[in-house]
C-alpha cells in the first residue's frame, strides 16, 4: 500500500467518525482525478463539477452509513459515475466505461492499446457526424445562441445585447435548439442501437 492509499483511507475513516477536514482532504486529494473522469464521460463541466459537489455532499450528509473501504478511489469513481448516469439515463444514454479503465489511462506507464484507439476514433467520428447532421437542422440564428451560449459561455443577456434581441427571446431560440438537438440525438442514439 503507498502513501497515497494509506492517506486516503485515513481521510475514509476519520470522515466515518465526522470529522469535516478529512471531507475537504479527501475532496482536494480525488478532486482532479473526479474531474478528469467525469470530463471524459460528459463533456459538460458545470453538470459534472455539480456532481461532484453533490458527491461530497452526500458523503458528508451520510458520513455515519459509510462502510469501511480499503479502495476509497473505486468507491468514489463509482459514486460519481451514478450521479452522472442520473441524469443521463432519461435519455436512454448510459456512461459504461470500466473504472479500471480510467485508472489505468491516468497512469503515467499506460500506453493503449491500437485497438482501442482504433474504437475511440471511430465513436469520435460517429459523434461528429451526428452533430453536423443535428446542427443542419438548427436556423442560422439557433446555431449563433448555441455557439455564444456553449462556446463562448455568455449569459442571456449578453446574448440578447449581441443579437439584439430580448432576453426572454434569447432564451426561447436557445430552449428551441436544444429541443431540436435533443430529438437529433434520441433518433441518432436509436438508430445506433439497432447495428
Amino acid at each position: 500500500m503507498d502513501k497515497k492509499d494509506n492517506i486516503e483511507i485515513i481521510f475514509w475513516e476519520n470522515l466515518r467518525k465526522g470529522q469535516v477536514n478529512a471531507l475537504e482532504g479527501l475532496y482536494d486529494l480525488f478532486i482532479d482525478d473526479l474531474y478528469a473522469y467525469g470530463i471524459k464521460q460528459v463533456y459538460d463541466k458545470g453538470y459534472i463539477m455539480d456532481c461532484i459537489h453533490d458527491l461530497f455532499v452526500d458523503l458528508y450528509k451520510y458520513r455515519s452509513k459509510l462502510s469501511p473501504t480499503d479502495n476509497v478511489r473505486f468507491y468514489l469513481f463509482k459514486s460519481l459515475k451514478r450521479k452522472i448516469n442520473k441524469k443521463y439515463s432519461e435519455k436512454g444514454v448510459w456512461i459504461d466505461n470500466d473504472i479500471s479503465d480510467i485508472e489505468a489511462s491516468m497512469d503515467k506507464n499506460y500506453t493503449e492499446s491500437w485497438e482501442k484507439k482504433i474504437i475511440k476514433e471511430e465513436s469520435v467520428n460517429e459523434k461528429k457526424v451526428w452533430l453536423l447532421s443535428a446542427l443542419n437542422k438548427l436556423t442560422q440564428k439557433q446555431k449563433e445562441v448555441i455557439f455564444l451560449r456553449y462556446n463562448q459561455e455568455k449569459t442571456y443577456e449578453e446574448i440578447a445585447k449581441i443579437m439584439g434581441v430580448s432576453v426572454a427571446t434569447a432564451r426561447t431560440i436557445v430552449y428551441r435548439a436544444i429541443k431540436i438537438l435533443r430529438e437529433s440525438s434520441l433518433l441518432i442514439w436509436g438508430i445506433f442501437k439497432i447495428f
